[in-house]
């Protein structure tokens, strides 16, 4: 080969080496969007029972009872009961918490559909006091299950922002659908 023609064959690797490279980019950065377009959604509930709201101590509990639905963007979450914690200063949700028999909580990953759902006996969503991140506690015959893995144990503690099951409390068991290390 000439070097006229070496030349443009690497000129063209490192035109589709970046083209990859930007497509790779766009591609996550579309995926992490799913997720903060979530986080900028309202936070809507219903229930087919009653509903009460106290103020305490600074912190306005609002709980509703019976076939509890909560929403916010790809984000769902049923259960029998419900309890919205808000900061009564700031109007800020700090933390919802529901039960169930079992509590059902799903989500949407990445804009290509890849979705996260789980179940438990208790559910405990709230953020990250230092990381802003999405932390769901799903506490009591926890499962979990998303596209790369599945996992039940007594408690989990799922980074949604992260797609990271930062901690579990065992006895647990799980599988993952990944490729072998060893290529088998």
């Amino acid at each position: 080969m000439s070097h006229l023609a070496n030349a443009l064959n690497t000129l063209a690797g490192q035109k589709l080496h970046a083209l990859l490279l930007g497509f790779a980019a766009l591609t996550l950065s579309s995926n992490a969007l799913s997720l903060a377009s979530d986080k900028q959604e309202k936070v809507t509930w219903e229930a087919a029972g009653n509903s009460n709201m106290t103020v305490e101590n600074g912190l306005r509990t609002l709980t509703l009872e019976d076939s509890v639905i909560v929403t916010q963007g790809s984000l769902r979450i049923t259960g029998d009961r419900a309890i919205f914690e808000y900061a009564v200063e700031s109007n800020e949700l700090s933390r919802i918490t529901v039960y169930g028999s079992p509590v059902g909580y799903s989500q949407q990953l990445s804009t290509d559909g890849e979705n996260v759902a789980g179940t438990s006996k208790e559910l405990r969503l709230y953020s990250d006091e230092n990381t802003s991140n999405s932390i769901v506690e799903l506490i009591g015959d926890a499962a979990i299950t998303s596209p790369d893995s599945t996992m039940n144990c007594a408690a989990i503690t799922y980074l949604v922002d992260l797609d990271l099951i930062r901690e579990a409390k065992g006895p647990c068991n799980g599988s993952l659908s990944s490729t072998s290390p060893l290529g088998n």
